[in-house]
């Protein structure tokens, strides 16, 4: 039943937020919009960012990120991951950090995701109405200092997925589905323009929409993280960074995917399941308080063969940040992709 009512749904999120052209590892997963990554500044760089993840953006890239965080921090997002084909799809973040001297740093977040009316026929194809399909999730967030250099975090969040708010044909209950899932994180700052990071995502028991015998594992994953600043001065910042990202589900594996999400498969493809990305920033202040930016990226993705390009640009002012992005990509799926942020410290 949960196959056939997210037939479109797997179109939209799992696969054309992905950029994918293809099924792949991420395909089998439930609650697909916890992959949609809400930063532009990220997005701008290939979506490598777990070294970095200086804002509240953390709180979904790399929860350690916050043990350095010396301000509250807000950051917004709003985008629609594929405007050329579902225009109604849209996604939306919003996250809260707050410091506490001694003690280590909290953050909440929000994710949520819309795509709109969905159709409800029976096995005639006759109409049986409209229902509303959305993914959503809560997270709670921590991050500290094991060590001076060294820190560590965790967030953990409320999931439910909407796929449908009917019965479908003779199955018993809807297309709905809860679970929790938490994630890891740990930076290393190991010199003073060199960091190294590593998170686990979404790590958490399958998502339930029916019965126990058809829940599918949540989409966990495994990245590494490197950021090095080569080129700094009193006006300006030369940044480059680089994730290796892991998909990790697996519906026998359940709550331990990380573990057997590894070798469920032979080790080329394996392999092929893991996506490259680089990211490079170029920062000049105007003045004490105003700074510009320019931003670079590439995204490798083999499994679902795609190789994007992104670019974009970055304004601050005093406590406020603007950013935005895009997708230099010609498929009908990502053109015209569009990604903005805002952000502001206090």
């Amino acid at each position: 039943m949960k196959k056939a009512l997210s037939a479109l749904l797997f179109l939209s999120l799992a696969t054309l937020n992905m950029g994918r052209a293809e099924a792949t590892t991420e395909s089998t997963a439930a609650a697909s919009f916890l992959l949609f990554e809400p930063s532009a500044r990220a997005s701008a760089m290939g979506n490598a960012y777990i070294a970095i993840a200086d804002d509240a953006n953390a709180t979904y890239y790399n929860p350690a990120a916050l043990a350095d965080f010396n301000k509250q921090s807000i950051s917004t997002t709003f985008y629609k991951p594929v405007p050329n084909l579902a225009s109604y799809i849209f996604s939306s973040f919003a996250a809260y950090t707050h410091p506490f001297d001694g003690i280590g740093n909290l953050g909440f977040s929000l994710i949520y995701t819309s795509l709109g009316k969905q159709f409800h026929t029976d096995s005639q194809g006759n109409s049986l109405g409209e229902f509303t399909s959305f993914g959503m999730g809560l997270g709670v967030s921590y991050g500290t200092h094991l060590f001076k250099d060294l820190s560590v975090g965790v967030t953990v969040k409320f999931v439910h997925e909407n796929l449908s708010s009917v019965q479908v044909g003779n199955e018993q209950g809807k297309g709905a589905g809860t679970s929790f899932a938490g994630d890891f994180g740990l930076m290393w700052k190991a010199a003073d323009r060199l960091t190294f990071a590593a998170a686990l995502r979404n790590v958490g028991p399958n998502m339930t929409f029916i019965d126990a015998d058809q829940a599918d594992p949540l989409p966990q994953n495994f990245t590494l993280g490197v950021a090095f600043v080569p080129y700094k001065n009193e006006k300006s910042t030369f940044l480059v960074t680089t994730d290796v990202y892991k998909p990790l589900p697996d519906r026998d594996g359940g709550f331990f995917s990380f573990v057997t999400g590894w070798s469920n498969d032979t080790p080329q493809a394996e392999f092929k399941d893991i996506d490259y990305k680089i990211g490079a920033e170029w920062q000049y202040m105007l003045s004490e308080e105003s700074a510009f930016a320019l931003r670079a990226g590439y995204w490798h993705d083999e499994d679902g063969k795609r190789k994007i390009p992104t670019a974009g640009l970055g304004l601050k002012y005093n406590w406020a940040t603007f950013d935005i992005s895009y997708f230099i990509d010609n498929s009908a799926a990502l053109r015209n992709v569009f990604r903005f942020s805002g952000g502001f410290n206090f």
